[in-house]
């Protein structure tokens, strides 16, 4: 299994926006990210970026606050 950074490119406001997946390839990633959440159902423009897990990164950071 591999390890995805699924977000959306968002030309609105939405709750869902990026979410950390574990799926076979790209394909599946955005798949479950769909079936996970109905802002991610329905958007347009999703983009699947593979996480390298042999590198120390940061892949998400999210704040909804202020």
């Amino acid at each position: 299994m591999n390890v995805y950074l699924v977000s959306i490119k968002r030309k609105s406001w939405c709750q869902d926006y990026a979410m950390v997946v574990i799926a076979e390839d790209e394909k599946y990633a955005e798949r479950k990210a769909r079936w996970s959440s109905d802002d991610f159902r329905k958007a347009t423009d999703v983009v699947v970026q593979k996480i390298n897990l042999d590198q120390e990164q940061v892949v998400l950071i999210a704040n909804t606050g202020a």
